[in-house]
């Protein structure tokens, strides 16, 4: 779990003149606690070997610090350097023979290596002298060894175990969260951390936890509710903010997405993607002038990116602004020429223009993209049927079959047999669509609202209506 923090403008500054230096190799000389700051300045960025650099220097100046060579030892696991770092952490353990963390992070990395036995082995003699303050990390590292095992159940119960013991030990709470994702047992999860809570109400980590497994039992609401009570109380959790807005989204609630993103730039400020989800809820918010304002700043970060000029290009299509839709979706399409969605739009655009022509050879290219999904078939041949093409719209139809099915083309077959004047055709057709999936057969009259006046057709939808009501 990502935990970054707000950084002020001094520490920023502290961080450019150490690079500068360091560049430069001049001399650097710290305090411990800039030491630390920097290392989880790079660790949080994860720029890992350039913490390992400072965790280096750091150990130049503090050589008999048993907690750098923890560090360090933890950054080298992070890049994959096992045995780089177990062969560190023996000279932590000859400097403290007894520094728990020390063993700690030689058990996870022994269990990570598989080395399963031995993990265990330095792990019932810890638990023959440990104590009670430090039992939450047997627990913790005893959870370690049961991933490896694929205990999930087991990992999980060592994590309740651990945080029972210290409900502060944010290592164990970060992990039950995986924990249950895997073993899924989110109800057992729900109770747990409301049992937390109780006891301790400002523990945001359990409310986090809390949220995630109401969410992943369909409790949006509630879920929402506690992971905003998460970054309420630590103000400087990220993953708070992100995942609570990102749930809102989910659930199509636009508004209060956009208001947990504007709290998380007031306290980390502006990143690409959350520039793009802001957008995303002004553009379903019917706001997309100030959608189009957020797009624009993402262009000055990164002016190549083409779903940016693609989302551009949608905010224009709403305005109706039809032109300047297709002069974006035209640069989306220059960066990337795969995506059957930047071709459909411009489709599209070019139809409401009436420049039929155009919006042709878009909605061919579409296809020739997306050719096993129905939906860009669909969307083809439905074009080519409203602008009274109905032997072209039969034959793109035809070519889908070889590459698709789906019931939005087993309605548009029907349209086109209707308007062809095979209507008891039409009709077999349209049960048969029906059938499979009632609740697209709105494309009937997208495409022929003619067929809206149908009795009998109408007498057919209800009469299915009805039959899926009552299953």
């Amino acid at each position: 779990m990502e935990h970054r923090t707000k950084r002020d403008l001094t520490f920023l500054n502290l961080v450019s003149d150490f690079e500068t230096n360091f560049e430069k190799g001049h001399s650097i000389f710290f305090d411990e606690k800039t030491f630390h700051s920097l290392i989880r300045f790079y660790e949080e960025e994860l720029q890992y070997s350039k913490a390992i650099e400072v965790a280096d220097l750091a150990l130049q100046q503090y050589n008999f610090r048993t907690d750098f060579y923890i560090i360090k030892a933890r950054l080298l696991f992070q890049s994959n350097f096992h045995q780089e770092a177990l062969v560190l952490l023996e000279k932590a353990e000859s400097i403290s023979p007894f520094e728990h963390e020390v063993l700690f992070l030689k058990i996870r990395i022994l269990a990570f290596q598989g080395r399963i036995d031995e993990a265990q082995n330095i792990l019932e003699e810890m638990k023959q002298y440990i104590t009670s303050a430090d039992l939450s990390d047997v627990y913790l590292s005893e959870s370690y060894i049961n991933e490896v095992l694929q205990n999930y159940d087991g990992m999980y119960d060592c994590l309740t175990k651990a945080i029972i013991c210290d409900p502060e030990n944010d290592d164990a709470l970060d992990r039950i969260g995986f924990a249950v994702q895997i073993a899924k047992n989110y109800e057992q999860s729900i109770e747990f951390h409301k049992a937390i809570i109780d006891e301790h109400p400002f523990n945001y980590l359990s409310w986090y936890n809390l949220g995630h497994a109401q969410a992943s039992l369909g409790s949006y609401i509630e879920a929402i509710d506690s992971i905003e009570y998460s970054f309420l109380i630590e103000e400087n959790f990220e993953n708070g903010y992100l995942d609570c807005a990102d749930i809102c989204i989910q659930t199509q609630n636009y508004k209060r997405a956009l208001s947990t993103y504007e709290s998380y730039v007031g306290n980390f400020g502006y990143n690409e993607e959350v520039l793009i989800n802001m957008a995303d809820c002004e553009y379903e918010l019917d706001n997309p002038s100030r959608a189009k304002i957020l797009l624009n700043k993402v262009l000055k970060l990164d002016p190549y990116n083409d779903e940016v000029y693609y989302k551009i290009g949608l905010c224009f299509a709403k305005e109706e602004k039809w032109n300047k839709a297709i002069n974006a979706f035209h640069k989306a399409i220059a960066l990337e020429d795969s995506l059957e969605d930047y071709y459909l739009a411009t489709a599209k655009a070019y139809n409401a223009l009436g420049s039929y022509d155009n919006a042709a050879t878009f909605f061919e290219k579409a296809v020739q993209n997306g050719t096993e999904q129905s939906f860009y078939w669909k969307e083809y041949a439905a074009f080519l049927l409203k602008i009274g093409k109905k032997s072209e719209a039969i034959q793109i139809l035809e070519e889908a079959d070889k590459y698709t099915v789906g019931p939005d083309l087993i309605f548009c077959k029907a349209v086109a047999m209707y308007m062809e004047g095979d209507r008891s055709g039409a009709f077999l057709i349209i049960e048969e669509g029906l059938k499979e999936d009632f609740e697209q057969h709105y494309i009937l009259f997208d495409i022929e609202p003619e067929l809206a006046l149908d009795k009998d057709l109408q007498s057919m939808i209800s009469y299915y209506k009805l039959e899926i009501e009552n299953e």
